[in-house]
């Protein structure tokens, strides 16, 4: 035990207690505000059977279509807002020209 604590009756903290207290709560109040926002989520996963699956994912502001096996895992199509928003469905397969 610390020799101020043999001092004080129990239950009673001194300023040292205190001011580590305070330090503490500001360290941890600093760490929590500065964590970094996550940037890739997973909107939506369709499972294929098979250790296959399509997903969308979404990477900031950007969203792209991936297929993956158990293999590789490939990008389908880049989503923009109009593709996303009710607009043409992904295409399956290479533009017709």
């Amino acid at each position: 035990m610390f020799a101020s604590s043999v001092d004080r009756p129990p239950g009673e903290s001194g300023p040292a207690n205190s001011k580590v207290a305070a330090l503490l709560g500001r360290i941890f109040s600093a760490v929590t505000v500065r964590r970094r926002e996550r940037r890739l989520r997973l909107c939506e996963m369709l499972p294929l059977g098979d250790k296959r699956f399509v997903a969308v994912v979404e990477y900031g502001s950007q969203k792209f279509l991936l297929a993956g096996t158990p293999q590789t895992i490939s990008l389908l199509r880049y989503l923009d807002a109009s593709s996303v928003a009710g607009g043409e469905p992904p295409r399956a397969g290479p533009d017709p020209e």
